[in-house]
């Protein structure tokens, strides 16, 4: 207890510095216990599933020209099933879903926005998601049923039994709620909040469950206890031929294998290069905030030397001296913690839109040992470092002035601190200049002002009346439809020569004939199509294709439909940035309908709630909600957003724990240098000397420092940048520009905290001796 009492004592006597270690602590503590906790949840992806390692998803392989694809999620709708029928010893369950089913749930007229899928009857069984009530492997193998997870069903019926109540999907179809299942997590890769039955899809002849193309569907397996796994992918392959039409073996090569679930997200390579960027981050903010403590820490050596000589004078021994320091070490980060919980619960939102979870998973109680352990490093590193300097303090300080080891701690301190900082200010200048880069760049097309929304109205009829009916809408500057829009990508299509071969896929989209010019993309030659035998290529389908300049009239084989080139489209960004740009087929249709786009006037904002509140009196049959296409282009880029606010607010949090060691630092060497400093004076050195000499004593360890970390953030930065087909121009420039930054600031906190002992009376400094 007496030594709480003389480490209360001390901490109380150096308040000031107290609160920059508590303050400094806080920020870097919040920062790194943030991004290790989010490293955590993402190894911690789908063990919510029931045996989880049994848990196998279904990959597929096309082969074309040749050319083996890169495995995809998107299988042949048949091939589960085919699995469980082939290999009964080793596998107990298999499903097939779609995610197609994403217009809003109705319940009366309330609508409701939640997750939904559409699978066969043992989706449940084979996925280990609980069922509460029901019997999905008869329920789900009828028409029109749904189930629901428990907070979806209380949200939508409150304690009312759901069991057997109807609601309709996008006011068309009308769904009757046959169980319930257990609400799933957020670390999981498969997360529905409603299950629609198969039945419901096939009954209305949407999709392709096929084993001739229809690759759209995601599929699992689940394996018996103990069975053999490596049998499945050693003869899937010659499985699959058994099914598959010969006609469509000679075209396309086709085959599947199966993976862990609990592999497919940690191994996928932008997940695992994110990871490994936040992992670094994490460390590199820990290190910083802790040797930023030591830094401190060591620097009061001079003042403190005399108190633990005065301990030792009374009987303490150097366990003793490194306990009290350990103590004082733990009460700083216990108001260190203090202060993270305030920083997380005042911003709260902000953090949870930068993490892209809700902080109650990330810090849920199987992953609590991210912060403990955390708090451990930062208490080993912060407190037994320093603590043992302490403790080697001779019990003669009491009678003389203190010099050991002057800078040999400092400045190694001093070196890690600039480097991270340098290292985190050029991976956040890359990074927000990548984010603004390709949120700016020309897409080919014109999304300003243009609302775009799902909806069919089927007869040509029908439609034609749909589209006068936006047209004379006032606020409707120009209006056009196509099946897609380009913001989420397009379909493929498999592309053929003369003898049918393979040759690649491409994207393909039907227009109305005048809806490249609402759009404002360009046609470089030729026109728009006319009938089903036309179509229009982009410049890259030309590339693909190595027709060079001789484009239009040429023959495109389409999955079995001849079409003539008559017309050359500029290439426009399908998609988003992070894949290359990729061929594209524009065929002909006459029926407005599918996707709908429409520019509206201006004020923007107030005439889409005004079309969206008029679409439910002009269609009360149908939900069709617009949204701001510029709007989807930025969510598309979220994850983006989301790392370049993380990175910034990495990026401040340590320049000011930086800053804060350096003005320790600094005051520290004014102090113990005053006495030198005074004689320097008196013997004719004047005001710009003195700051010259201790600029120079800083610059010697930034300078390789600085430059070291700049070199670090071109490293990951190549890292990041490979997950964009189109990188931000940047040279050494820029780079250079960070580190004269760093410097410069650097130099600028120094020259502040001495410049009041460089233009002093040295007289002061003399007689404080």
């Amino acid at each position: 207890m007496r030594q709480i009492y003389y480490v209360i004592r001390t901490l109380l006597r150096g308040r000031s510095s107290n609160v920059v270690k508590v303050i400094s602590l806080g920020l870097g503590l919040t920062m790194s216990i943030l991004l290790f906790a989010r490293v955590a949840f993402e190894q911690s992806f789908d063990k919510c599933f029931k045996d989880y390692d049994n848990l196998y998803q279904v990959f597929s392989i096309f082969t074309m020209n040749g050319e083996q694809l890169e495995p995809q999620d998107q299988n042949c709708g048949p091939v589960a099933g085919a699995i469980l029928e082939n290999f009964p010893k080793e596998v107990e369950a298999a499903t097939s879903y779609c995610l197609w089913v994403h217009d809003p749930l109705y319940h009366g007229s309330v609508r409701f926005e939640a997750r939904k899928l559409a699978a066969d009857s043992l989706f449940f069984q084979t996925m280990g998601i609980e069922v509460l009530s029901g019997t999905p492997v008869k329920d789900l193998a009828q028409k029109d049923v749904v189930y629901l997870s428990d907070r979806l069903a209380r949200k939508m019926f409150d304690t009312e039994n759901p069991i057997g109540k109807v609601i309709s999907y996008s006011k068309e179809i009308e769904l009757t709620v046959k169980g319930t299942f257990a609400d799933i997590p957020e670390n999981a890769t498969v997360r529905p909040e409603a299950v629609i039955s198969l039945p419901s899809i096939w009954s209305r002849k949407w999709g392709n469950y096929s084993w001739r193309g229809g690759d759209s569907w995601l599929a699992f397996i689940r394996f018996r206890p103990g069975a053999d796994k490596s049998v499945v992918n050693a003869r899937i392959d010659a499985m699959i031929q058994k099914y598959r039409p010969a006609e469509d073996q000679k075209v396309v090569g086709y085959t599947a294998f199966v993976k862990p679930i609990r592999d497919v997200y940690r191994d996928n390579k932008d997940v695992r290069r994110m990871r490994n960027i936040m992992t670094i981050l994490g460390i590199t903010i820990l290190f910083i905030a802790s040797l930023n403590y030591v830094l401190i820490s060591v620097s009061s050596l001079s003042y403190r030397a005399k108190a633990v000589g005065v301990h030792k004078c009374n009987g303490a021994g150097n366990m003793t001296i490194l306990s009290m320091f350990l103590w004082e070490t733990a009460i700083i980060i216990l108001f260190a913690l203090i202060l993270m919980g305030l920083i997380l619960l005042n911003f709260q939102d902000f953090f949870e839109d930068t993490a892209a979870v809700k902080l109650s998973a990330l810090f849920s109680l199987d992953r609590i040992w991210v912060p403990l352990l955390t708090v451990a490093v930062l208490f080993v590193v912060g407190g037994v470092l320093p603590g043992r300097l302490f403790a080697r303090i001779p019990v003669t300080q009491v009678f003389r002035r203190y010099t050991e080891g002057k800078k040999g701690w400092k400045r190694p301190l001093l070196f890690i601190q600039f480097a991270g900082v340098a290292f985190i200010c050029g991976l956040m200048y890359v990074v927000m200049m990548q984010y603004y880069y390709i949120l700016n760049k020309d897409l080919g097309y014109n999304p300003k002002r243009v609302v775009v929304a799902n909806a069919s109205f089927g007869e040509e009829e029908k439609g034609n009346y749909a589209l006068n009916v936006f047209r004379d809408m006032p606020y409707v500057e120009s209006v056009s439809s196509a099946t897609y829009h380009p913001v989420y990508g397009y379909s493929g299509t498999i592309i053929n020569d003369e003898s049918g071969q393979s040759l690649f896929s491409s994207r393909y989209c039907s227009t109305l004939d005048d809806y490249p010019k609402m759009m404002g993309m360009v046609l470089k030659e030729g026109r728009m199509p006319r009938g089903d035998d036309e179509t229009v290529v982009n410049e890259t389908f030309a590339e693909w294709m190595h027709w060079g300049n001789n484009i239009l009239n040429r023959t495109v084989y389409n999955s079995g439909y001849v079409c003539k080139v008559v017309g050359v489209m500029k290439d426009y960004r399908i998609g988003s940035f992070t894949s290359p740009q990729q061929p594209l087929l524009l065929m002909h249709t006459k029926r407005f309908g599918d996707c709908i786009h429409i520019r509206l006037k201006e004020p923007f904002a107030e005439n889409l709630l005004k079309l969206n509140k008029e679409m439910e009196s002009a269609f009360p049959d149908k939900t069709i909600e617009f949204r701001s296409m510029q709007q989807m282009i930025k969510e598309n880029y979220n994850s983006v957003r989301v790392f370049s606010n993380a990175t910034m607010l990495a990026a401040i949090t340590m320049f000011f724990v930086m800053l804060m060691g350096l003005i320790g630092y600094t005051t520290d060497e004014v102090r113990r240098r005053s006495k030198e400093i005074a004689i320097r004076k008196v013997n004719g050195s004047e005001a710009t000397g003195i700051l010259e000499l201790l600029v120079k004593d800083v610059l010697y360890v930034a300078v390789v420092a600085v430059l070291i970390g700049v070199v670090a953030a071109w490293y990951v930065n190549g890292m990041w940048m490979d997950l964009f087909a189109e990188h931000v121009p940047l040279s050494w420039a820029a780079y250079f520009l960070i580190a004269i930054a760093n410097l410069g600031v650097i130099v600028a906190c120094v020259l502040w905290k001495s410049w009041k002992i460089a233009n002093e009376n040295p007289v002061n400094s003399i007689k404080s001796e």
